[in-house]
C-alpha cells in the first residue's frame, strides 16, 4: 500500500504533511485490530514501525511476577516501536494493547529509519511525541514511590474526576485498571477507599466512586495533608 493511499483514507494524516520518498514507498500495510487484542509483545523482536491511524492503544510494562502497570495511553497520530527503533536496541521494552478497535499501517523497520534520515518533519514529529512522554514521566518522576498510598490514589481519583464531563458522574475506571494505572495493590486500593469513605472524601454506590462537589473540596484539602506524610503515612 501507497503512503497517498493512506492519506487519502485518514486526513489527520495528509493534515502533518509527511514526505516519504518514492523509492521507500509502497510497503505499507494497513491493519485492523479489535479491543484488547496485543499489538506487540514486550520482549519481542522489532521488526516494523506502525502508525496508529485509527484507535486507542495502551503501553504496558508487564513484570516477572505477572502483575501489569500501564505507562500511557496513545491516540492519533502516533507510532508504534518507535522508541526500540531510535534506542537500537532491537527488542521491544513494553506491550501494545488496544483499548479500541484500532487501525495501523506496519513498514519494515528498516524502511521507517530510513524514512526518518530524509523527511524532517517526520522526524521532528516522532521526536517532540518521545520527548513529551519522557517529560510527563520526569514530571511525576518519584511520586508513587516517595508520597503516602493515600496521597497517590486520592491525587488519582481527582484527577479522573476532572476529566470526567459530568462533575458528578462516577468513576468508570475499575480496580484492576487502577491497579495497572498507579501501582498499587487491589486490596491496598480497596482499603484506602474504604478509608477514603469513612472520611468523607467519597462515596460506593454498587461498587462505583462518586465525588460531589463538596467531596472533592474535602479531598483536595486531604491531598495537601497527605502530601506532608512520608510512603508509610508518617509525618
Amino acid at each position: 500500500m501507497y503512503y497517498q493511499e493512506l492519506c487519502v483514507m485518514f486526513p489527520a494524516l495528509a493534515a502533518l504533511d509527511f514526505r516519504i520518498p518514492p523509492a521507500l514507498d509502497g510497503q505499507f500495510s494497513l491493519q485492523s485490530f479489535p479491543a484488547h487484542r496485543i499489538i506487540h509483545q514486550k520482549d519481542a523482536k522489532l521488526e516494523h514501525v506502525g502508525i496508529l491511524l485509527a484507535g486507542t492503544f495502551r503501553v504496558v510494562n508487564e513484570l516477572e511476577n505477572g502483575n501489569l502497570f500501564m505507562i500511557e495511553i496513545n491516540d492519533p497520530i502516533s507510532f508504534t516501536g518507535e522508541v526500540t527503533l531510535l534506542s537500537g536496541h532491537g527488542i521491544t521494552s513494553v506491550t501494545l494493547e488496544t483499548i479500541t478497535p484500532c487501525r495501523i499501517a506496519f513498514v519494515p523497520e528498516r524502511l521507517f529509519d530510513a524514512w526518518l534520515n530524509t523527511d524532517i518533519r517526520l522526524l521532528r514529529f516522532v521526536s517532540e511525541g518521545i520527548a513529551n512522554k519522557l517529560y510527563q514521566t520526569s514530571y511525576h518522576s518519584g511520586e508513587r514511590m516517595f508520597y503516602s498510598t493515600k496521597y497517590v490514589l486520592l491525587k488519582y481519583l481527582l484527577e479522573q474526576v476532572s476529566r470526567s464531563a459530568a462533575p458528578d458522574a462516577p468513576i468508570r475506571k475499575t480496580r484492576q485498571q487502577m491497579c495497572e494505572e498507579i501501582g498499587l495493590s487491589v486490596n491496598s486500593i480497596n482499603r484506602l477507599l474504604n478509608s477514603f469513605r469513612q472520611e468523607g472524601l467519597l462515596s460506593i454506590a454498587r461498587g462505583k466512586i462518586l465525588m460531589t462537589a463538596a467531596q472533592q473540596r474535602a479531598a483536595n484539602a486531604a491531598l495537601r495533608v497527605y502530601l506532608s506524610e512520608n510512603r508509610n503515612g508518617t509525618k
